[in-house]
């Protein structure tokens, strides 16, 4: 039974993070897990959404009875946790662009430094 983890890692992140995300990844299936998953994960560069954020995903079998969902739901979750702790471990973390803002105008302020609700 195949399955599937999508995550989104931030463009800018160099390379050799990468590299060492993914030989980490395949370590914890081939070494650590093997008695639950095939060996030979594929990964996949999916796509590159809104200019900043990679999208990727790695193609899992299991190794075991299509029809205990509960366990095959186990397997992934345990799966993903360890997937955070590899992100952490390698500073992988998603960023937002900054955002220009531009201010060509303001309404006047009059102010006494009150709000309207206080009374002196």
């Amino acid at each position: 039974m195949g399955d599937a983890v999508e995550f989104c890692v931030h463009l800018s992140t160099p390379a050799q993070k990468i590299i060492a995300m993914k030989g980490r990844i395949i370590e914890i299936i081939e070494e650590k897990k093997k008695d639950h998953w095939y060996l030979a994960p594929s990964f996949i560069f999916k796509d590159v959404e809104e200019l900043n954020r990679l999208r990727i995903a790695i193609w899992l079998t299991h190794k075991m009875n299509h029809q205990d969902m509960g366990e095959r739901w186990m397997r992934r979750a345990h799966l993903v946790e360890e997937l955070v702790r590899i992100f952490r471990e390698l500073d992988l973390q998603y960023r937002l662009f900054p955002l220009d803002i531009n201010v060509r105008a303001m309404p006047c302020v009059n102010s006494d430094g009150l709000s309207s609700n206080w009374h002196i």
